[in-house]
């Protein structure tokens, strides 16, 4: 629009424009005295316009690569006109939080308005504006659905990279001639089936989330038990039902009973418990009632920061592949499951304690298995704990069948107990290891994916310990509750071991070390939101506080368009 068509319009058309020049400005990066620039053809404002495209846009490069050319046309106008994929794109940038996204990163208010002042009369410098500024956001937006919105290593995350160079140029190029542009946009995310199931449970939780008239209920005076008069009952009857914990027709029924905490109620609660990592008593004690209070606008974020931490995932994974997702202490194994849509054998696990001794998210490769273990003791757990109990009562040593070595397992040379070697082990030139047995910290088997960290799954002989609902018992290892079951998945197939021969030789006498043929890819994961296979929603707290973290993270890196 040249100056002398601006001063004839009237004075609020006039300040219309310049108020989405000014906004179209600001989404391309360029100076706003720009548009007073002698403008040239379409390609050469598009370059300049890719060439600026925002202070802190990591995927400059592939906007850049869309209009590197002479010869490039628009993207998304035709007849100087929004096409429809272009409006379709801005309904997509609208609506990604149903994807657990923020539209805000994306422009979308701003590309409708700059969409709507497009009349097939605009000039080249703003339509470049537009093209480009819509491109930007699309790139962002494949870019964030495939690989994630932040770099896990700047959580402490050891997740290698594992995804393909994506060309976010050339797929941009095919959002904007494709028939359907979500099917392209959908096909930058994972593929995995619980992916999909949380996105699906997402959509339904904001649901919950923006419906007033779901209250939480009050807190009890006391613990709840089948019988005790609660004046939440009908409360609490309202928000099982939405959660899908008790059927309305049993809700309905129940309503006769009043103000009382009933059996009915009680068998949802426990349903409820169940799903959020408590003890499924059916009894409402503190904790109960602490994540019965749990806004759903926060169990809405838990899912968005779990749709994050799945896009940092591979884009696929080996044919044998185990996941241990820490705060819901449980392991997961598959096998020619490209999708993770259903695992073989599932089972309780032990995870390190919150603070120093959490266990790391990383990921490794199973490559051994060794029965009937010694445990060589970590040089800390020696100085602090071993250590000190020794020398309190020398007999700590022999009741906990512990020996002083040097060199390997195999031909290691032992050392009598004695207060200089013990001198010796805390300077480190000596180590304490348990000797193999039932009693033995690693139990009868351990399963090693070397790692930085030392971390590894093993048994345990603290059976007791699994009937606990929060399990941070460890050092950092990883303890598995069924040790024969994982043995016999990892050895599968293998020589003569089978889950005969495997039991044979735990309760043996030998320590043994087995090759693994086929080596079983290890994920080290933290989900606190996650949907099982047959639909059921589980929800677990933030044992080490991680989703505090990357929700921070985000709200303070990332760019947004202003």
């Amino acid at each position: 629009m040249t100056a002398n068509m601006l001063h004839n319009l009237p004075l609020a058309r006039r300040h219309a424009v310049a108020i989405l020049t000014s906004m179209a400005l600001a989404l391309t990066g360029l100076p706003v005295g720009a548009q007073s620039s002698s403008v040239g053809s379409f390609a050469e404002a598009a370059a300049r316009a890719a060439a600026t495209a925002g202070a802190g846009f990591t995927r400059r490069s592939s906007l850049q690569q869309m209009y590197n050319g002479t010869a490039v046309r628009p993207f998304w106008t035709a007849n100087g006109r929004p096409t429809r994929q272009a409006m379709a794109v801005i309904g997509i940038l609208g609506d990604v939080a149903t994807r657990g996204l923020d539209a805000h990163d994306y422009a979308s208010t701003e590309l409708a308005t700059m969409a709507g002042a497009l009349d097939g009369r605009s000039d080249s410098t703003q339509l470049a504006r537009f093209d480009v500024a819509l491109s930007r956001s699309v790139v962002q937006l494949l870019g964030d659905l495939h690989e994630g919105r932040t770099d896990p290593s700047r959580l402490g995350f050891h997740l290698p990279p594992s995804h393909s160079n994506l060309n976010l140029a050339a797929m941009a190029v095919d959002v904007s001639t494709a028939p359907d542009p979500n099917v392209v946009m959908t096909s930058a995310e994972p593929v995995y089936t619980g992916y999909k199931a949380l996105e699906t449970t997402l959509a339904r939780y904001r649901t919950l989330a923006a419906d007033t008239s779901l209250k939480a209920p009050p807190p009890a005076t006391r613990t709840l038990h089948v019988g005790d008069s609660y004046a939440g009952a009908e409360t609490l009857r309202r928000l099982l039902v939405a959660l899908g914990d008790l059927s309305s027709s049993a809700a309905d029924a129940d309503a006769a009973q009043g103000a009382q905490y009933t059996t009915t109620l009680s068998t949802a609660v426990a349903a409820f418990q169940r799903r959020h990592g408590l003890v499924a008593d059916g009894v409402a004690g503190p904790a109960t009632m602490r994540a019965l209070r749990v806004p759903l606008v926060h169990r809405v974020q838990q899912i968005e920061l779990t749709l994050e931490r799945w896009r940092w995932l591979p884009d696929s994974v080996p044919p044998r592949y185990a996941v241990v997702n820490i705060p819901g202490f449980r392991l997961y194994l598959f096998e020619n499951d490209r999708y993770a849509s259903k695992p073989e054998i599932r089972m309780n696990v032990i995870v390190g304690r919150a603070g120093r001794r959490a266990t790391p998210i990383f990921t490794g490769t199973m490559n051994q298995v060794v029965v009937r273990p010694y445990w060589d003791v970590p040089p800390s757990i020696a100085r602090n704990e071993i250590i000190p109990a020794t020398r309190r009562r020398w007999g700590y040593f022999a009741d906990q069948n512990l020996e002083i070595v040097s060199g390997g397992d195999v031909g290691a040379s032992v050392y009598p107990l004695s207060s200089a070697n013990l001198s010796r082990v805390a300077s480190g030139s000596l180590r304490i290891r348990q000797r193999p047995g039932p009693n033995n910290s690693l139990g009868l088997i351990k399963f090693l994916f070397p790692n930085e960290f030392n971390v590894y799954l093993h048994d345990t002989p603290a059976q007791a310990l699994f009937s606990q609902s929060q399990r941070d018992f460890s050092h950092g290892c990883i303890r598995v509750q069924d040790p024969l079951s994982l043995a016999e998945f990892v050895l599968r197939n293998q020589d003569d071991w089978n889950r005969s021969s495997i039991d044979s030789a735990m309760h043996g006498t030998k320590t043994m070390r087995i090759s693994v043929s086929r080596p079983v890819a290890v994920y080290v994961l933290y989900q606190t939101a996650v949907v099982a296979p047959e639909g059921t929603v589980y929800f677990y707290d933030d044992l080490y506080g991680h989703d505090a973290t990357l929700a921070q993270t985000l709200a303070r890196s990332r760019p947004r368009v202003q």
